[in-house]
Order: structure tokens, then C-alpha cells, then sequence
């Protein structure tokens, strides 16, 4: 699944469990799970979002796996695309201070994926959201499709412990994102160090250091695990030749890539192709 649609409000039903899907979002998104679970599978594990949940995913690649509640009760979820400029000119420079430094207990070490249990004014928010869509009126006025988002965030900020604001504030804040976020966010990216290094506001030497602190490991070894991880993941997910898998990965030698995936996971990339898809 590829966001490509200009809509703010988008809304997904599903009847049945068809294994892990690569989605690509090209703007952030909110999401509330009415009905089911989502599990968003991660580098090196996975986070179940429950029915009654709230989530926050960043642009960019997921891997998903949405399972409904039963036979009669389909997966149902709704969610809101948003980018930066879509928000930054609506809240207070002190609204999105506040809101970056929440965290609930449940995300205090989370970096990719934020979750929080939705509360009776947000339950109300998605039933009138429901009807909103049903009727179509934000695809013939988008505004009012932004609107909808902005009284959604301004509920979020209310809540205190709300750590979905944190991912949503940090996006349009200009302020530096944390070491963490920046290295997680761009593990696909090609960055280097000393650009990773600059976009955290640190020396290279002081972002080694931190880095070490935060993943008790260095940063080469941590970004080619965190690269195999994603290997996997599109091999179970894509059609797509080990080659290009490959260099979508950051790994330009095909050979040492191969070396990797054997060493890390027991078996060659086209060798865990094979055996996944007989399971």
C-alpha cells in the first residue's frame, strides 16, 4: 500500500489476515484502531496496537500485519495524514515544547512507533469522524479535512501523558530531535556519521559517545543489524530481487551482503525466501 492520496482522512476496513504488508507513507499519520490488532513489525520486534488504541507512525517504510477481531467483526482503523507545513502555522511554539517532553511509561523507550489507549473524548472524536467520512464532505472541501486534524491534535494535547503528541509536536518543531530518533529515521537514509552527527547538534566524537550510551554498541555494528532487519522484512514482503533488496539497504556489495544475512540469520537471502513462503 503506497499513501499517494491527497486526502487527510483516510479510512480502512479488512476481512481478513493476509500476513505482513509493506505500506509507504509519504506523510506522518495518527491512527485509531476501532476494530482488531495491528501489529507494526519493527527492526528487531514488533508492537501490537490494540483495539481502542491510538498510534503514531512517521513517513516512510512499515511493515504491517492487521488481523481482525473474528469472522463477523472485519479489522477496521482510521487515520490522519499529516506533514509539518500542515500543522506548524496552528499551535503555539509553547504548545509543541510541552507536548515534545510527554511520554507515558509504555513509550519512555520508544523511538519508532508511539501507542497510547484511547479515553471517552477521543472515542466520541472517531464516531463523528466515521460519519464525517461517510459523507464524504472532506473530499470536496479539504479544508474541512484539516480542521478535523487540528481539533485532533488539540485533544491530544489536553490529555496529560498523552505520548502521541510527542511524535506529532516533535515533527514541526525546530527545535534538535533526539540522538535516537534521528538515527532510526534515517537507517535507510545513507547518512553518514558526520551528518548524523549534524543533524543531532553533536561533534562526531560526542556522537559516538552518545550513541554508545543509547545502544550500548557502535554505530556501524547497530546500522547493519538494523539494515539486515529490514532485509527480512522486504524478502517476506516483496517480490523484489535479493540485489535490490540489497541496495535499498545500504549494503553496495552484494556478495558481502549475502556474507551478512548468512551469518545473522542461519540461511542466504533467497534461501530464507524459500523457506518462508513454504510455511
Amino acid at each position: 500500500m503506497d499513501n499517494t492520496t491527497p486526502s487527510v482522512i483516510f479510512r480502512h476496513q479488512s476481512d481478513s489476515n493476509v500476513g505482513i504488508q509493506t505500506v509507504r507513507y509519504g506523510r506522518n499519520a495518527i491512527g485509531y484502531i476501532e476494530q482488531g490488532t495491528k501489529l507494526i513489525h519493527l527492526a528487531d520486534k514488533y508492537v501490537t496496537v490494540q483495539a481502542g488504541e491510538l498510534f503514531h507512525l512517521n513517513r516512510g517504510t512499515h511493515y504491517v500485519e492487521n488481523s481482525p477481531q473474528d469472522a463477523s467483526h472485519p479489522f477496521r482503523q482510521t487515520l490522519f495524514f499529516y506533514t509539518p507545513a500542515d500543522l506548524r502555522n496552528s499551535f503555539t511554539p509553547q504548545e509543541n515544547i510541552t507536548a515534545v517532553n510527554r511520554l507515558c511509561a509504555l513509550c519512555r523507550n520508544r523511538t519508532e512507533v508511539y501507542t497510547y489507549p484511547a479515553w471517552p473524548v477521543i472515542e466520541d472524536f472517531f464516531r463523528s469522524v466515521h460519519r464525517f467520512v461517510a459523507a464524504q464532505v472532506h473530499l470536496s472541501n479539504p479544508e474541512l479535512g484539516h480542521l478535523k486534524l487540528c481539533e485532533l491534535v488539540q485533544l491530544l494535547m489536553t490529555r496529560p501523558g498523552c505520548c502521541i503528541c510527542r511524535p506529532v509536536c516533535a515533527s514541526f518543531s525546530d527545535g534538535p530531535h533526539t540522538l535516537p530518533e534521528v538515527v532510526r529515521e534515517n537507517v535507510l537514509s545513507g547518512a553518514g556519521l558526520q551528518e548524523l552527527a549534524a543533524l543531532c547538534g553533536m561533534s562526531l566524537s560526542m556522537f559516538k559517545n552518545e550513541f554508545r550510551r543509547h545502544f550500548h554498541t557502535s554505530p556501524h555494528r547497530w546500522l547493519n543489524e538494523q539494515r539486515l532487519a529490514h532485509a527480512r522484512l522486504q524478502l517476506i514482503t516483496s517480490p523484489r530481487s535479493v540485489a535490490e533488496i540489497a541496495r535499498e539497504c545500504r549494503f553496495n556489495n552484494p556478495s558481502h551482503f549475502i556474507k551478512l544475512f548468512r551469518e545473522r540469520f542461519g540461511a542466504t537471502p533467497s534461501a530464507y525466501r524459500r523457506n518462508y513462503d513454504k510455511k
